[in-house]
Order: C-alpha cells, then sequence, then structure tokens
C-alpha cells in the first residue's frame, strides 16, 4: 500500500468515527439532560410541610427502590457527561492535527471509551427508571412487577442488537468484505 492510500484511509477512518461521534453525542446530551433533570424532580417528590423538619428532602429517601434510582440515575448522568467530554475533546483532537495516522490511533481509543461509558450509561438509566417507576408504585405490587419486566426487556433488546450486531461482523470478515 503507496503512502498517498495509507493517507487517504487514515483519513476515512478519522472521517467516519468523527460523523459517528455526532451522533453519539446527541444521545449522550440528551441522556445528560434527562438524568440531570430526573435528580430534581425526584420520584415521590419532597416534603412540602412548612412545619416539618425534612422539608425539602426527598419523600421516599428511606425506600431501597428510590436510594438505587437516585444512585442508578448518578451514575448514568455522570458516564453520559463523561462521554460529551470524550466527543468535545476528540473533536479538539481532530482539529489540532492533518496527519491522520498520528492521530487514528488516539481517536479510535477515545471512541472506544465513549462508546463504552455511553452504554453503561444507557444500561444504567434503564434500572433508573425502573427502580424509581418500582418506588412510586409499590403500593401496587402487581403494577410495580409489571413495570420491572417491561423495563428489563429493554435489556434483551441490547443484547439482541448487539449480537446480532457481532455475528454480522464476523460474517463480512469471514468473506472478506470491508
Amino acid at each position: 500500500m503507496s503512502r498517498q492510500d495509507k493517507a487517504k484511509m487514515y483519513e476515512k477512518r478519522v472521517e467516519n468515527i468523527m460523523n459517528a461521534s455526532q451522533t453519539h453525542l446527541v444521545v449522550a446530551t440528551l441522556l445528560v439532560t434527562v438524568t440531570f433533570a430526573a435528580g430534581f424532580t425526584l420520584p415521590g417528590g419532597f416534603d412540602s410541610d412548612p412545619n416539618s423538619t425534612n422539608k425539602g428532602t426527598a419523600i421516599l429517601i428511606r425506600n431501597t427502590a428510590f436510594c438505587a434510582f437516585a444512585i442508578t440515575d448518578a451514575i448514568a448522568f455522570s458516564c453520559s457527561a463523561g462521554t460529551m467530554f470524550i466527543y468535545i475533546f476528540m473533536a479538539d483532537t481532530r482539529r489540532s492535527s492533518k496527519d491522520y495516522a498520528e492521530m487514528y490511533p488516539l481517536l479510535w481509543k477515545l471512541y472506544n471509551d465513549a462508546i463504552f461509558l455511553q452504554g453503561m450509561a444507557m444500561f444504567v438509566v434503564v434500572i433508573a427508571f425502573v427502580s424509581g417507576m418500582y418506588a412510586t408504585l409499590a403500593h401496587s405490587a402487581a403494577l410495580a412487577i409489571s413495570v420491572c419486566i417491561i423495563g428489563c426487556t429493554s435489556f434483551l433488546i441490547y443484547f439482541w442488537v448487539y449480537f446480532r450486531g457481532v455475528q454480522n461482523l464476523i460474517r463480512i470478515e469471514q468473506s472478506g468484505e470491508t
């Protein structure tokens, strides 16, 4: 492969990563927004009794499902915010260098780190949703359990999509397609 062909190959790889990163950044931004809002509009609400010593605190603070909601919401927020930071750093890295072969390994590593964090955020935001719903629906066990089961089916969808993608990549690699 000539030097010029290698340069074009790395340029194409960098452009593909940066194009995908734009879409992923939108998803990360939406998740940061949603998890931030969920942190202030807590399931069950706040104690608003003006005579209470607990005024302004979460009503469900002692509920285990609520605690799971708060922790997973914070994890989802942090992972998505970290993802956003990585994508912004990637854009700055892309602007600071014109040598695609030099920047590609760093961009590829950052991209994979961002994908991992975003996947983690998507995973725990489902847990936050399910635990928040369970905390507020605890008085109706059948409804609470139904919501948990329906919410957890998203994990099956994630794994199905992931493994289908891996199967397709293996098929493409074995056939020699690019």
